[in-house]
């Protein structure tokens, strides 16, 4: 569910413009103050988080986490996929041996270094990452 602009909003502000409020110069607002004021689900800048907003607030919450987890799944079996064909890497280069494809024994052969580096550093990439992420 797309996030709502505060015009959509039901609870929006009137149409007419609020009385200008006088603060005094010499009486600055504290960040204590500021901060207090302002919560992120508040759209429309009332002050208050009507349901609407609270709905909403927890539909992205949701939406964020559902979009986290399928990234984690994503990876790994990204990860997964990598450290298979980095073990069958060899099996290959065996097999087109023995069934005389020297010309592909050759090209595989010739590819094994990059291969494995590339692959590898996706494997560590992604065990570094989860083992910085449990450490944090």
């Amino acid at each position: 569910m797309p996030r709502k602009k505060s015009t959509e909003l039901k609870s929006a502000a009137p149409s007419e413009a609020p009385a200008p409020v006088s603060t005094p110069v010499a009486a600055p607002i504290t960040a204590v103050a500021q901060t207090a004021a302002y919560h992120p689900a508040d759209l429309n800048g009332d002050g208050k988080v009507d349901a609407e907003e609270k709905a909403m607030e927890l539909e992205f919450r949701r939406k964020s986490l559902e979009d986290q987890d399928a990234m984690r799944d994503a990876q790994r079996s990204m990860t997964w996929f990598a450290l298979f064909g980095l073990l069958l890497y060899p099996f290959a280069v065996v097999v087109t041996s023995l069934l005389g494809l020297s010309e592909a024994t050759k090209t595989l052969g010739s590819m094994a270094p990059t291969y494995f580096v590339a692959v590898a550093g996706i494997v560590a990439a992604f065990f570094g990452a989860q083992a910085y992420s449990k450490k944090k």
